[in-house]
């Protein structure tokens, strides 16, 4: 048995691959991943066959674009860029190139992988579509909150189906459509239009990598199904953790802060969680590979590092201050530690909000932070006890080898309909 799986994104987006892949190669089968060349290293050291997608050049391009953190920009900054199109065409033909070998294959793609998806449709083979977040979960009843941005975001609280329609017809279906419908009309299928409204999803199955506790719209896809979060640490990079082991040793739980690996914008929040933490007398780990992003000095109870198992490093926090990403928030919660949320755009204000309602933290906006607010928040996350119990509970609530067992047995179980 083979799989390919399309991890489109950043270390975050394509971790859970990884930990899929891992998982499959456990259970006999031959696994490869196709993402950005920025993640070949990781994804050899996690003994999985690699295929490139794009160019380092392409994924520099598109992190360093200050518009890809910007609500009303961010999509545009993904959809929309120049290699895009070269992008969609290579991941159609490496699924068709694939599925064409021997033996029975299944194919894996995130929600942006949509050459995958019309690879499906002109050669007809097992699909499975995985979800990471709930916000790409379209629901009238229960809406995820796809931004805060005034008046935006009330337009998709009290009306979502009428925000839907206005985002696909002026935002998502005018980018999508050059994508996909050059490569659905090589083999004279018919245009669509709506993409995000249904025809992303594969019809054969939809893994959600998040627990139903998570995000579970009462308009759930029929063919969804819900594996958990699926963990992986990139280990064996040989890192020298000598003064982060000694750091976490010589002092009480620090708070940590990472703002992603791909946030090349963070400096001045980062500045600011330093003065916060300063001010309140708590010792800070700063997680961040791009050394441009941290202050350029550091008191002695706080510590850079550019890498750091989460697994085994949050445990060993008071907190987590960070931007959202779903696989950074999951690990607070396997952890068992307070969040406090700063969201930019994508999933993250969805993301947060969740954080928010389940009890485990807080969240704050980037501006309000550089306002210099964000110390309140910390001060009544740490000192709160009962939501400390709360991320306690939630904790137990996470089994990893069951989340991984649940998502192996969806891509098993895959058959075209």
């Amino acid at each position: 048995m083979r799989a390919l799986l399309f991890g489109i994104g950043s270390a975050g987006d394509v971790f859970p691959f990884l930990a899929l892949g891992k998982g499959l190669r456990e259970r006999g089968w031959r696994v490869t991943i196709a993402a950005s060349p920025v993640h070949a290293s990781a994804v050899v050291r996690a003994s999985c066959g690699f295929e490139p997608m794009g160019s380092p050049e392409d994924y520099d391009r598109l992190t360093s674009n200050p518009d890809l953190w910007k609500p009303r920009h961010g999509i545009r900054v993904i959809l929309g860029d120049a290699g895009a199109a070269d992008m969609v065409r290579r991941q159609r033909d490496l699924a068709r190139e694939f599925v064409s070998g021997p033996g029975r294959a299944v194919v894996v793609a995130s929600s942006l992988a949509f050459g995958a998806r019309v690879a499906r449709e002109q050669a007809g083979f097992p699909l499975v579509t995985a979800h990471l977040a709930p916000v790409v979960l379209r629901c009238r009843r229960q809406p995820p909150v796809i931004t805060r941005v005034f008046p935006e975001g009330l337009v998709v609280r009290w009306l979502p189906g009428l925000a839907y329609w206005l985002f696909d017809r002026r935002i998502a279906d005018p980018l999508v459509a050059p994508l996909v419908e050059p490569l659905r009309g090589e083999s004279g299928l018919a245009a669509t239009g709506r993409y995000l409204d249904g025809w992303w999803n594969s019809p054969d199955r939809v893994l959600l990598a998040f627990p139903r506790w998570f995000g579970s719209p009462p308009s759930l896809p029929a063919q969804a199904v819900h594996a958990g979060f699926l963990f992986h640490d990139d280990a064996g990079r040989g890192d020298d953790l000598g003064p982060l082991h000694r750091f976490l040793a010589d002092g009480p739980p620090p708070v940590a802060v990472t703002l992603g690996s791909a946030m090349r914008h963070g400096r001045e929040i980062l500045e600011r969680v330093l003065q916060a933490c300063v001010g309140l007398g708590t010792r800070l780990l700063i997680l961040s590979k791009d050394p441009s992003q941290v202050p350029a000095k550091l008191p002695p109870a706080a510590l850079h590092v550019g890498w750091a198992s989460m697994g085994e490093t949050l445990p060993r926090c008071a907190a987590l201050i960070h931007h959202g990403g779903v696989g950074t928030l999951a690990r607070a919660f396997q952890a068992g530690i307070p969040q406090i949320v700063v969201p930019f755009c994508h999933d993250q204000p969805d993301n947060s909000e969740r954080v928010t309602r389940l009890g485990a933290g807080r969240w704050i906006g980037p501006g309000a932070v550089l306002k210099g607010r964000l110390v309140q928040v910390m001060r009544s996350v740490l000192g709160d006890s009962d939501l400390r119990d709360r991320c306690h509970a939630l904790a137990r609530e996470i089994d990893p080898k069951v989340a991984i067992d649940k998502a192996c047995a969806i891509v098993g179980d895959a058959r075209t309909v």
